[in-house]
């Protein structure tokens, strides 16, 4: 074996039993939290000339006791910390849903009116709210049961005014009923969760309360808007004051006489509403960002009887795969929609005042601009610089190039699902290193199992075999014993040390 290697890691400092453990101490072992499993494998296996299997870190208990103390309290702060971090982006992401008046675009929101639940709104709340400012998405529309096209305009906007700007929450939840809250203006509510329970118990106890704490949150956040509506509704009607972000008379009119009914959810919605890529089917904002990629899993295989079912834990994490959307109409995959936004309609963010809207005034607007234009057209057209043009062999190549500019238009308002989702392969990414840490962690145990007792494979695989093969297994045992030599599961097991111990140094430098 020649002489006895270097160490991994250098040793850490040893402590005795009645020695106490203080926040000083963990500062001081920051550099050993997440190597130290790796540290004590890796020094034992590279230490030939030890007398026993165990090694020379295992025989030291008090140093290992304070290692996994100190491991266990980096363990729970790290985890506490996620945990915070999540949660606080969550309660980030519930106030962007919530409606207010006074963010508005071309008579719609940014936000959502509430057909579906929270948990399917977990969309990228920054990208939609851009794409519905900039117009190449429809807003959020305040949806209509139904509609009657006998229905007045007094009787449109009387019906309009009514209208909430966000779906009634249920105030007591089922799913709620016996969970406590506490006071919502604490952010800690650690006192909440029952000790008694286990430690797993307890973390499920942690996430209903979040999530009831939040539901609760949302509720009073919107009913603080809806709030704040009606009372500037009121005051302009009393006081008969324009209010900037309240619609014109014409504007509600405008919005729900020229509307359709959306084929997924069947309310009936203002106009334009997007259109699917591949079919041009109609579709609302709030039904579109519900549609997203598959959850990663693995490919789905015709199962053959006569062979065993292979569980997904013993497959290749890379096999892992996030299959994209389909068309909700024609199961086109890839699924993309296009806007057109309305020419005679631009109010709210980017334009006029929802409370400034004329529809007699817009359309002759609409009128003048389409009359200029078809008259540049006919300038440019009858124009003998036009006539050379197109007689000229260059024409050819000018025309394709406005074709293409046409087309990188086109190209640039297309939005997929993936547009408003744009972390979906990082959640793949981070589902297949979780399988292969799940699965390099699952070959460390099996293999030093078989390296304290041999024939540990041989009883695991006998107990799922039949007794026609483990007969055969029987007769072949003393030869897979001698393949599987002592040293090869040394080697194995340093090479599974190492590469632990280069994930944890990667995991520590990218903090």
């Amino acid at each position: 074996m020649g002489n006895t290697p270097t160490k991994l890691y250098p040793e850490g400092p040893t402590y005795n039993d009645t020695e106490f453990v203080n926040d000083a101490d963990i500062l001081n072992h920051k550099n050993y939290k997440n190597r130290s499993k790796n540290v004590s494998l890796a020094n034992t296996l590279l230490n030939p000339n030890s007398n026993s299997m165990v090694g020379e870190n295992y025989t030291n208990n008090t140093r290992q006791k304070q290692y996994s103390i100190f491991n266990k309290i980096d363990r729970d702060k790290d985890r506490k910390k996620y945990v915070k971090d999540r949660e606080k982006l969550k309660e980030i992401h519930a106030r962007g849903l919530v409606v207010k008046y006074d963010e508005c675009c071309d008579g719609g929101f940014l936000a959502p009116f509430g057909c579906y639940n929270f948990d399917k709104l977990d969309y990228n709340i920054d990208i939609v709210r851009s794409l519905i400012i900039e117009r190449k998405l429809a807003p959020f529309y305040t949806p209509l049961q139904d509609f009657d096209e006998t229905w007045s305009r007094e009787e449109i906007i009387k019906i309009v005014d009514g209208l909430p700007l966000h779906a009634t929450f249920e105030e007591n939840l089922e799913e709620f009923e016996d969970v406590p809250i506490g006071d919502l203006k604490k952010p800690n509510f650690d006192y909440l969760v029952d000790r008694s329970l286990s430690k797993r118990e307890q973390r499920r106890q942690h996430a209903m309360i979040f999530k009831a704490r939040l539901y609760r949150k949302r509720l009073i956040w919107q009913e603080t808007a809806n709030e704040s509506f009606l009372e500037d509704k009121v005051d302009a009607k009393k006081n008969k004051i324009k209010n900037r972000y309240l619609p014109s008379d014409d504007l509600k009119y405008s919005l729900y006489k020229n509307g359709m009914e959306c084929p997924i959810c069947f309310l009936h919605i203002p106009g334009p509403l997007n259109y699917s890529k591949c079919c041009q089917q109609p579709i609302c904002t709030e039904c579109f960002v519900q549609i997203k990629r598959s959850e990663p899993h693995f490919p789905h295989e015709e199962v053959d009887p006569t062979k065993p079912i292979t569980d997904d834990n013993s497959k290749d994490p890379n096999l892992l795969i996030s299959e994209p959307s389909n068309c909700p109409y024609c199961a086109t995959p890839n699924f993309s929609i296009t806007y057109t936004p309305p020419t005679n309609r631009r109010t709210g963010i980017g334009g006029i005042p929802p409370s400034d809207y004329c529809e007699v005034a817009q359309n002759e607007i609409q009128k003048q601009e389409i009359s200029g234009q078809e008259k540049e057209n006919k300038e440019t057209l009858g124009s003998p610089t036009s006539i050379s043009a197109s007689a000229s062999p260059l024409s050819s190549s000018s025309s394709s190039s406005s074709g293409n500019k046409h087309k990188d238009i086109i190209i640039s308002n297309i939005i997929t699902s993936d547009d408003i989702r744009p972390d979906w392969e990082a959640k793949l990414k981070k589902e297949r290193s979780r399988l292969a840490k799940r699965a390099a962690n699952a070959t460390a145990i099996h293999v030093s199992n078989q390296l304290v007792d041999p024939e540990y494979s041989l009883r695991q695989n006998s107990n799922t075999s039949s007794p026609a093969k483990y007969s055969v297994r029987g007769t072949n045992s003393k030869t897979k014993r001698k393949q599987l030599s002592l040293e090869e599961l040394e080697e194995q097991m340093i090479k599974q040390a190492i590469q632990l111990s280069l994930e944890d140094q990667e995991k520590s430098k990218k903090k």
